[in-house]
């Protein structure tokens, strides 16, 4: 019994946890079209706690769909500076010379080492089609240079030189951990009343 109730400790410790969102890696699978971002400016302001990212006018190059012109991106993200990985919310906006390109809006952030993880969906415009329902975006923040986990690390008022890439993306689903929970409960309940 004693181990039955310690692993229901540790779950609910567990759960507990979970209230404060971290931000990690994404798990989704990237793939053409893609858009590379050689360079753009990137806009940090810390607003009483208020964070607010904003990318403007970057210059982007399509590949894998069609690009009419010149290609303009704007990235607008959002969060409270305490809890950035839980609070993060945002939109894309890229036209080229026949309208509107690709928007979308960010449904999940993430970072892998030194490079900004944004996943976009709800996409529309013209390129929406041949990237599918995801759009990921990664960017790398060169100076001043941010390390693990770049939105914890941006400093008020500083303008950031970044590069990136904006890829199609499919996410990979994770096992789901309840059940894998309870079939484990489940079996420390058969064992102990056997013994």
């Amino acid at each position: 019994m004693k181990s039955l109730i310690s692993a229901l400790a540790f779950g609910f410790a567990a759960l507990g946890a979970a209230d404060h969102a971290e931000a990690a890696p994404l798990n989704v699978a990237t793939d053409t079209p893609l858009i590379d971002i050689p360079f753009a400016s990137a806009d940090f302001l810390d607003l009483g706690g208020f964070g607010d990212l904003s990318i403007l006018g970057a210059e982007g190059l399509a590949s894998g769909t069609p690009q009419s012109g010149t290609l303009s991106l704007d990235v607008l993200i959002s969060f409270d500076t305490t809890d950035p990985a839980g609070t993060i919310g945002g939109a894309l906006f890229s036209m080229d010379d026949n309208g509107a390109f690709l928007d979308g809006t960010l449904v999940q952030s993430g970072f892998d080492g030194d490079i900004l993880q944004l996943l976009f969906g709800n996409l529309t415009g013209s390129a929406a089609a041949d990237f599918g329902p995801f759009a990921l975006l990664e960017a790398v923040f060169l100076f001043p240079a941010l390390g693990t986990d770049p939105l914890s690390q941006l400093t008020d008022a500083t303008t950031y030189d970044v590069f990136g890439t904006l890829s199609s993306a499919t996410p990979v689903p994770l096992p789901a951990a309840l059940p894998l929970l309870a079939a484990g409960l489940g079996g420390l309940v058969l064992l102990r009343r056997r013994s």
